[in-house]
């Protein structure tokens, strides 16, 4: 004879929920970078080159 397995009580994982973190976690980060943009001006600046051979970028001179 086969033991047969009584059928399990755990459930899965929601997908909902994984769903709706990685959209928190969007939302918030797209957040912060927006609330960044008007509270400091210089990050809406391009970035300087990593590369120490290219000179640094200034504004109007």
């Amino acid at each position: 004879m086969r033991f047969r397995e009584p059928p399990s009580t755990r459930k899965g994982p929601n997908p909902f929920l994984f769903l709706g973190l990685s959209l928190a976690s969007f939302g918030v980060f797209y957040y912060i970078i927006k609330r960044r943009e008007t509270a400091y001006p210089a990050s809406k600046q391009p970035r300087q080159h990593d590369n120490p051979l290219i000179p640094p970028r200034h504004r109007d001179q």
